[in-house]
C-alpha cells in the first residue's frame, strides 16, 4: 500500500490522546471553615468518578443534575476526541462505539488511585497549596502501543490483498475492523491495568479581590492528563 493511503486511513493508533474536561469548575464563595482539602477532592471526584454530592454542596450555582451532564460530556469528550477522531465509519456505528468507548472511559476513570494530602496556606494569605498524591495508570500507555500494532496488522492484510474492491471500499472495510477491535483491545488494557510509582502535584487554591477561591481549571486537565500518563504519549 502505498505511503500517502496508508497515511489516510487511521489517526487513532498514533494521536495522543486529548484531554476536554468542559465546565468543571466554579467559584467557591468564602466561607467559615473554608476546607481547601474539600475543595480538590470535591473537583477531582466530580471530574474522574462523576461523584457530584460533594461538588453540588459547594459550587455556587449549580445542582448534581448539572456537574453530572458537565462529568458525562467530559468523559464522551475524551472518547471521541483521542479515540474515535480520524476514523471515517458510518455516523450510526459511529454514534454506537461512541457510547461503548465512552462507558470504558467512565470505568477507566473511575479506577484513577489518588488521594489529598495537605493543604498549606500561602504566606501572604491568598489561598493554598494542595499536595495530591497519586499512582498514573498504564491504560493509555498500554493502549496506544496495542493500536499501533493493529493498524500496522491491517496495513499488512492490505498489502496480502486481503481485502478486496476499489481503494474506497478496502479503506472502508479497515476501518470498520479497526474500530471493533479499538474497543476490545481498550477493554483488554483496562482489564490488565497497572499502577506506576507514587507521585505528587500540588493544586495552587488562589483567592481573587472578592474573596472568591478558584482553582485554574487548567491545573485539573494537567493532573488527569498525568495519573493517566498521558503525557509520555504526546510528542
Amino acid at each position: 500500500m502505498d505511503t500517502k493511503k496508508r497515511n489516510m486511513i487511521i489517526g487513532a493508533g498514533t494521536a495522543a490522546a486529548v484531554i476536554l474536561v468542559v465546565g468543571l469548575l466554579a467559584a467557591f464563595g468564602v466561607f467559615r471553615g473554608f476546607n481547601p482539602e474539600g475543595y480538590v477532592k470535591a473537583v477531582l471526584d466530580q471530574s474522574l468518578k462523576g461523584e457530584v454530592e460533594a461538588a453540588a454542596q459547594l459550587m455556587a450555582g449549580t445542582t448534581e443534575d448539572k456537574l453530572y451532564e458537565q462529568y458525562e460530556a467530559g468523559i464522551a469528550s475524551f472518547a471521541e476526541n483521542s479515540i474515535l477522531q480520524g476514523i471515517q465509519i458510518e455516523e450510526e456505528m459511529k454514534a454506537e462505539y461512541k457510547d461503548k468507548f465512552t462507558a470504558v472511559c467512565k470505568k477507566i476513570f473511575a479506577s484513577m488511585k489518588y488521594e489529598v494530602l495537605e493543604a498549606t496556606e500561602k504566606e501572604d494569605g491568598d489561598g493554598f497549596d494542595v499536595t495530591v498524591s497519586y499512582q498514573p495508570s498504564n491504560v493509555f500507555t498500554n493502549f496506544i502501543v496495542k493500536i499501533a500494532e493493529e493498524s500496522q496488522r491491517l496495513y499488512e492484510k492490505a498489502d496480502n490483498g486481503e481485502y478486496r474492491g476499489l481503494w474506497e471500499e478496502i479503506k472502508s472495510q479497515m476501518e470498520e475492523e479497526l474500530i471493533q477491535n479499538t474497543y476490545t483491545l481498550l477493554e483488554e488494557c483496562n482489564k490488565n491495568m497497572e499502577y506506576g510509582e507514587q507521585e505528587t502535584y500540588v493544586f495552587e487554591i488562589i483567592k481573587d479581590e472578592e474573596g472568591m477561591y478558584d482553582l485554574d481549571e487548567a491545573q485539573v486537565v494537567e493532573f488527569i492528563t498525568k495519573i493517566l500518563d498521558l503525557d509520555e504519549n504526546q510528542g
